[in-house]
């Protein structure tokens, strides 16, 4: 059984999967509290399922949701002493669609989230948040697509196929700037 946990913004989501198929999934949607519901979710979709490896959604988004989900997916690897593997959340959002040019966005309140990948999913450049106004002139001239249904199967099978990580090398991925750094 892999574990699966992705805090990256608004929702939680929890996904047990076993040879290729999602053998559980509980998402709570528009979850302003992860911290309050993470660890009960885990421990109802475990049950007494032996678990093989961890995978955290570990980024861009949510500066408090990123930094939980890798945090509890780093202490669970360590502790149960179990391979873990990383993937961000715009990555995610590619892999799940058929869409050749493959410009992905995800907003939070103030802007947006963009990553741009090539047709091997490979991220070309960096990712970059923009500002709402920002965002209005880069989808002018851009097709971003920010609306999808993302393929949990798919993506945790592309991501069974790359390297464990050390636990004390999972990091989550901030792009937004904070306050004290503008």
């Amino acid at each position: 059984m892999h574990l699966f946990i992705d805090t990256h913004l608004n929702d939680v989501v929890v996904i047990l999967y076993k040879n290729g198929k999602i053998i559980k999934k509980e998402i709570i949607k528009d979850e302003e509290e992860h911290s309050r519901v993470l660890m009960p979710l885990i421990n109802k979709i475990l049950d007494k399922d032996k678990l093989e490896s961890i995978i955290v959604v570990n980024g861009p988004g949510s500066f408090t949701g990123v930094r939980l989900g890798v945090t509890v997916a780093k202490t669970l690897a360590y502790t149960l002493e179990k391979p873990i593997r990383m993937i961000d959340s715009l990555k995610c959002m590619a892999l799940s669609t058929d869409e050749e040019d493959k410009i992905m966005g995800f907003s939070d309140k103030n802007g947006y989230y963009i990553g741009i990948f090539d047709d091997e999913f490979n991220l070309v450049g960096d990712y970059s948040y923009l500002t709402n106004s920002e965002y209005e002139e880069f989808s002018d001239k851009y097709h971003v697509i920010t609306d999808i249904k993302l393929d949990y199967e798919k993506i945790i099978d592309y991501v069974l196929s790359l390297d464990e990580v050390n636990p004390h090398k999972v990091n989550p991925i901030y792009v937004k700037k904070i306050a004290v750094e503008k």
